[in-house]
């Protein structure tokens, strides 16, 4: 979703990871690093948003979800199957920081 995210995750479009794909578009994703902390906002279709001003595009490639900023930045990172709400697990961002991702209730 982000540099991080985004994001990220890594969601994958195989059945058995269908459930964390499903919980990450029905809530919200809570990105925290020792500088800062945002939520993500997956949509259906493809795009991102975040409560800080990232945005993007996002889509599942080979096990791994990928995002794309609207700035250019693009990561992609490995995400549990099996994935609800409250759950979490840490990853990487583009600047090589450890961030902490969290299901957070979309709101």
């Amino acid at each position: 979703m982000l540099t991080m995210l985004a994001a990220s995750l890594a969601l994958f479009g195989a059945d058995d990871h269908g459930a964390s794909v499903d919980a990450l578009l029905e809530h919200a994703l809570q990105v925290q690093s020792d500088s800062v902390t945002y939520t993500v906002m997956l949509n259906e279709d493809g795009t991102y948003s975040s409560d800080v001003g990232i945005s993007g595009t996002w889509e599942v490639q080979g096990g791994e979800l990928c995002t794309s900023r609207a700035s250019g930045e693009t990561n992609c990172q490995p995400i549990q199957e099996g994935l609800s709400l409250g759950d979490s697990w840490e990853g990487e961002n583009t600047a090589g920081e450890t961030v902490t991702f969290t299901i957070v209730p979309r709101g």
